[in-house]
């Protein structure tokens, strides 16, 4: 819920005007130079780091760089090139020098494979690279993902492969698995032949037959042999044309014949196929599309603009099609060509949006001829779906569906639904088409828009007038008024969002806060009522709603006319003298305009000491532009106060101005020019503003302080530190340098300040008060140093950390927020860290910025750090995005340190005295614990074990594949080893599990399993096995079991057949009456509970009013009722991947606790079901053995876990009145009752967290 809101907040404040970021809550001084000093300042450039030079920091992926481009530019576009084995588009071929250049740079630095690994040609050269560097350091999550290229496009692991495509298979629409089936095809054709012989055999009637054909074709390239290209080329031709084939069938063979690049007669037997309208629609398959997909961009644009002449509509609307595909701005002739489709909508036939998408375009490129068009098409009218009219019956329909057993009943009803859509008469084309002509800005639109305004929907009446004014359909002096009007309106920017902020804070009452909002803002809102203005209403705008929604869209107007720009400018001098406050507000909005009459207003202003902060930083950021366009305009600041005389100097960026300056009498010149030059980064030098931080004028040394923090060259840090003796001060940027009273401004002119620089602008500008990872790292390790006087100072990168002590260096690294492990660090591995950093000039290191991210994942942003810590303090060099060479240098070392294994810590034992490790085996992976008097017992997991079983039933499988596949008894086809796989797991699923016996912390041994716990179940002859939950499903001396086809009773050694199908986990109430259960669903029928009376084996649906699927969770003797709890694969975990969790890791996670609110009740006997009231969690978590029973009446032992804190709360649980009461509260480490045991004459808890085994004392 944290989490939403804070969402919430954040995208409330993009939305309501301003685009503020803040820094703290105060609000911005009357000093503007005191809040200059106050904003963060760009990081310095980082020549390590290089991106794209096509002028927006993007790669081209039209224009591959050539081979010898910077190597940033290749590594950019072809990360851009990704394939996949299903890819239907064009790729590049890759040449061998830009092959060797990439590798190479992938050799130097792994972590990049990742981003290029799917643009590598699928050949061999390509295959045997990425498996030397599969074989290599890959982290886990890279090797899985390197491991899948290889299964898909490599010889190594043709054995899975053949896995998958052996399980091909014709569907109701199309194919399963046929791609894996064709990569085998081409990469070992031999071991792929008996499934393609098995698939010919289906001929054309079946998909698979056309995908034999298909891979008989690509060997048949692949071997160059001639007759059986031509043959089978010719096969898949006929089936193109055949009209009698269905849509997918002929589409199939489509996408066949574009794997030969080029063949005889090729382009005109594809011309020939466009005047076959049963092609052009081929109900989303891409039919006719496929050859212009996977061909050049350019290369059948002229054949298809010269078929637009064509007589036949079909040829015609097939080339369109084509066409369309291609357009952009950068094809006007594309669009030219297309032109008159504008004016006749039967010029050609529209097949999947091509129509819309050419009005759309026009939005993009200004062509004065489509303006006639675009006016003409404005007023068309077509059918549109009428989903509003179909709320109510979607509605019915939910309801009804809600309480219905099977599925298939809701199935028809559904496909009513979807059929019976109504459809309304609409404007079709008159959003897009606004839009264009908002491009084209020609005045011939505007009465043609003046006319739409007064019938259009609502929310189209924002971009009419937007359009108006570029088509110059307001005058200037109305265009001024309303712009007037509408800040008055509004106020300035800053009340708008301190509004917006209110109501998100309070974000429980969001509905009254929003209510209070519209009130106080009444314009803002459709349907409100200020002046006569009622935006929601459908029919002609009035005068004065047409006045507020123009200056609404002037507000938001980021390129007003040059005209508009110098009437507002004359107004605000007006205002001026009038109306002080309607100025200021009026400055704010102007304030984005880059209108040259704007400029000289703030120069103007900054002359006479009347500029804010903001507007000073808007100057900065275009001073390029200044100097070039009004140099005069800006030379004139030197004329005035001495703000205006420091900040032109940064304007003019001329060194020649610098130490006259600082050498100078006036401290307010220097100040100023300090403030601004932290901004543009002047290089001033440092030993002449090191004279200025011991001025007796606190602002002027403040000002050359946070000066010489930006500044972060080796001097300029001894400065700053020698001015904070024992403060341990950290210096060096993240995404800039944050001053620790950093205030308000707005972000719009800070991005354009930062990319004035060189700098990359960060989401992370964006304070969250001090919250992110690194950062708290920072002050905690700050804090340790301070308390330990034997500690001089720290290493600190990725949480990995080097502590430097008096008599000792110890190395550490973090395995989770709650452990850790720590061994000694010998001499010489100390000095390989120090001298690799020497090597690297790291006290010189600037930013490594490569995205624009924030802390930790912020922003899919990945941010890390190197903090180097002394007692005289610290420097960070901070990274985001892809690890530069540097910093997979760092991981190299440190991964290599690891391999000598350290001893496990855990952080809570800083928190709580008497934390005991007890059992740390390499091997035995601790999963329960069990506890009677001294007998103190584990269940263990051998790792080495687990890894030997899954070897051998991977061999096994594999083995089984070779050998080939059978039919089954439906005549159908299956890998073997899928079956054999399948079969192996569940039958070997328990080995290298045991109980060991715990004395002191040693493993004294296997054991039993101890009485009452089912974790490891029982094997027998049964054809239904028991599972760890078996306690639940006995009743006496009689058990129910579930096998895959039946539910059966097991009694006196002997198992009987109770009732035939797939039923889920079957508890039974322990009078033996009833068995709930829930019946496996398949694709058209619903799961839900139902009961089964054991006497009659008649089956009772349960009706349950829950979206989730609920499953019988426990039943509770004391109340004869059976406790409901949604299945646990409804809870897909998602915390964990924002956590950065790694899936390819064991996964010892604690699942979350049911939502209290989705817990029922149900009575056995009567099928009634009530929601749960009080605390029954603990219930829902009892798997392999009921909760462990305490001394007092009704009391059990349990466990809550609050993951989002990590932390865990133990105590007692009344089952009587299902009340639970914390013991002791258990920071830093979640857990639950399943992983716990409480010795109570010990006053201890024994618990196990990710392969451990713990003990805590837990009091009285």
């Amino acid at each position: 819920m944290k989490r939403t809101i804070r969402a919430a907040a954040f995208c409330l404040s993009l939305l309501v005007g301003g685009f503020y970021m803040l820094f703290g809550v105060a609000a911005a001084p009357d000093d503007p130079i005191d809040a200059l000093l106050r904003l963060p300042a760009p990081p310095p450039p980082n020549p390590l780091v290089v991106r794209p030079r096509n002028g927006n920091g993007e790669a081209d992926l039209r224009n591959p760089p050539g081979d010898d481009a910077p190597i940033e530019d290749l590594l950019a576009y072809w990360a851009m090139q990704q394939r996949s084995i299903a890819s239907m588009a064009f790729h590049p071929e890759m040449s061998d020098k830009v092959f060797d250049r990439l590798t190479a740079e992938i050799e130097k630095d792994p972590t990049k494979l990742s981003s290029l690994l799917g643009s590598f040609p699928m050949d061999e050269r390509s295959a045997d690279f990425i498996k030397r560097m599969y074989d290599g350091s890959l982290d886990a999550g890279m090797r899985k993902t390197v491991k899948e290229w290889l299964v898909l496009n490599s010889k190594y692991f043709t054995s899975e492969l053949y896995q998958r495509a052996s399980a091909v298979r014709d569907t109701e629409s199309y194919l399963a698995n046929h791609d894996e089936l064709l990569q085998l095809a081409r990469i070992d054709f031999d071991r792929a032949k008996p499934l393609i012989d098995r698939l010919a055999a289906n001929g054309n009637s079946k998909a698979t037959g056309i995908l034999a054909k298909w891979a008989r074709y690509i060997n048949a390239i692949n071997t160059n042999s001639t007759g059986d290209i031509e043959r089978y080329r010719d096969d898949l031709k006929a089936i193109v044309q055949d009209k009698s084939q269905s849509a997918a069938f002929r589409d199939l063979a489509m996408d066949a014949l574009v794997v030969e690049k080029e063949w005889p007669g090729r382009d005109d037997w594809y011309v020939s196929l466009l005047a076959d309208e049963t092609l052009h629609d081929l109900g989303g398959y891409t039919g006719l599309t496929t050859l212009i997909n996977v061909s050049p961009a350019d290369k059948y644009i002229g054949k298809m603009i010269e078929l637009l002449k064509s007589n036949n509509p079909a040829v015609r609307s097939a080339a369109i099609r084509n066409l369309i595909l291609r357009i952009g701005a950068e094809r006007p002739d594309v669009i030219r060509a297309l032109l008159p489709w504008l004016e006749d909508a039967k010029w050609a036939k529209d097949v999947g949006g091509s129509r819309q998408r050419l009005v759309s375009v026009l939005s993009e490129v200004e062509m004065p001829e489509a303006v006639p068009g675009l006016i003409a098409i404005l007023d068309e009218k077509g059918k549109v779906p009428d989903y509003s009219s179909m709320a109510n019956m979607a509605a019915n329909a939910a309801n009804t569906a809600a309480n219905v057993y099977r599925r298939s009943a809701t199935a028809p009803l559904a496909n009513t639904v979807a059929s019976t859509i109504p459809e309304r008469e609409a404007y079709v084309y008159r959003s897009a088409a606004v839009r264009a002509l908002a491009k084209q800005a020609d005045p011939r639109a505007g009465m043609p828009l003046r006319r739409a305004l007064n019938d259009a929907d609502s929310y189209e009446r924002g971009e009419i007038v937007r359009a108006l004014i570029k088509c110059q359909g307001f005058a200037i002096a109305e265009q001024v008024e309303a712009l007037e009007f509408a800040v008055k309106t509004y106020g300035d920017a800053a009340n708008v969002m301190a509004n917006a902020a209110n109501a998100v804070a309070n974000a429980a009452n969001a509905a009254a806060n929003a209510a209070a909002f519209a009130a106080n803002y009444p314009l803002i809102y459709p349907g409100g009522d200020s002046a006569g203005v009622s935006l929601g209403k459908p029919g002609p705008m009035t005068a004065a709603e047409i006045k507020f929604m123009l200056g609404q869209q002037l507000r938001e107007d980021r390129e007003p006319s040059d005209e508009l720009a110098t009437a507002v400018v004359e107004r605000i001098g007006v205002l001026d003298t009038r109306d002080p406050k309607m100025a200021r507000q009026m400055r704010s909005v102007v304030i984005n305009w880059g209108n040259a009459a704007v400029n000289l207003l703030f120069l103007r202003d900054l002359k006479e000491n009347k500029a804010d902060a903001d507007a000073i930083v808007r100057l900065l950021s275009i001073r390029k532009d200044l100097r070039e366009k009004q140099s005069s305009d800006a030379h004139d600041l030197r004329t005035g106060g001495p703000a205006a005389i420091g900040i032109a100097s940064c304007i003019f960026e001329d060194a020649n101005d610098y130490l006259p300056i600082l050498d100078g009498e006036n401290q307010e010149v220097k100040r100023a020019f300090l403030a601004c030059s932290r901004l543009v980064r002047a290089p001033l030098p440092v030993a002449k503003v090191a004279e200025l931080t011991r001025s007796p004028s606190k602002p002027l040394a403040r000002a050359a302080e946070l000066y010489l923090e930006s500044e972060d060259s080796p001097e300029a840090r001894a400065v700053i530190l020698g001015l904070h003796p024992g403060e341990m001060k950290i210096l060096g940027a993240t995404t800039a340098f944050i001053p620790e009273d950093a205030a308000m401004g707005e972000y719009e002119l800070l991005f354009n300040l930062f990319t004035s620089t060189g700098a990359l602008p960060s989401f992370s500008l964006y304070s969250d008060g001090g919250a992110d990872p690194l950062t708290v790292k920072e002050k905690e390790l700050t804090k340790e140093l301070r308390e330990d006087k034997d500690l001089n100072g720290v290493y600190a990168y990725n949480k990995q950390y080097v502590r430097i002590y008096k008599d000792k260096i110890v190395l550490s690294w973090d395995e989770d927020e709650s452990r850790y492990r720590e061994r000694p660090l010998e001499s010489n591995e100390f000095e390989a860290i120090t001298s690799y950093l020497a090597a690297n000039r790291v006290d010189e290191l600037p930013p490594f910025i490569q995205c624009g991210g924030g802390e930790g994942h912020h922003g899919g942003c990945l941010s890390r750090e190197l903090l180097m810590l002394g007692r005289s303090g610290g420097r960070r060099v901070y990274m985001n995005g892809e690890p530069a060479a540097f910093f997979a240098g760092l991981d190299k070392i440190f991964e290599d340190l690891k391999r000598t294994r350290g001893k496990s810590k855990y952080a809570l034992a800083r928190d709580i005295p008497g934390l005991e490790l007890i059992l740390d085996d390499p091997d035995l992976h601790a999963e329960t614990v069990w506890k009677n008097g001294p007998d103190l017992r584990v269940a263990v997991t051998s790792r080495m074990v687990r890894k030997k079983v899954e070897e051998e039933i991977d061999r096994r499988a594999e083995e089984a594949d070779a050998a080939g596949t059978e039919a089954d008894a439906e005549g159908e086809y299956a890998s073997p080893g899928i079956k054999i796989r399948a079969e192996l797991t569940s039958k070997r699923l328990y080995e290298g599990y045991s109980w060991r016996r715990i004395v002191g912390t040693s493993d004294a041994g296997i054991v039993a399993q101890p009485p009452g716990v089912d974790f490891i179940p029982i094997r027998d002859g049964h054809p239904a096995q028991a599972t760890e939950q078996s306690w639940k499903s006995r009743f006496g001396a009689n058990e129910i079991r579930v096998a895959d086809d039946a539910l059966y009773s097991i009694f006196s050694g002997r198992a009987t057949k109770l009732l035939a199908g797939s039923f889920g986990f079957p508890l039974v109430t322990t009078n033996g009456r009833w068995i709930i259960t829930t019946p496996s669903a398949s694709e058209d029928e619903g799961s839900s509970v139902v009961r089964i009376n054991l006497a009659t084996r008649r089956i009772f649906p349960v009706n349950i009013a829950d979206y989730r699927s609920p499953e019988a969770s426990a039943y509770i003797p004391s109340i004869n009722k059976v406790l409901l709890a949604p299945a646990r694969t409804e809870y897909e975990d998602y915390e964990r991947y924002e956590e950065g969790y790694d899936e390819t890791e064991e996964d010892d996670t604690v699942e979350y606790d049911h939502d209290p609110d989705s817990l029922w009740l149900l009575d056995p006997d009567s099928g009634a079901v009530t929601k749960t009231k009080g605390e029954f969690r603990p219930l829902t978590q009892q798997t392999f053995r009921p909760l462990q029973k305490a001394a007092g009446v009704s009391q059990y032992w349990a466990a809550i876990a609050d993951r989002d804190v990590n932390a865990t709360d133990v105590g007692l649980y009344d089952a009587r009145t299902f009340a639970f009461k914390t013991v002791i509260k258990v920071p830093k480490i979640a857990f639950n009752s399943m992983s716990m045991w409480v010795d109570e004459a010990e006053k201890k808890v024994y618990f196990v967290y990710r392969g451990h085994l713990l003990s805590l004392p837990i009091g009285s």
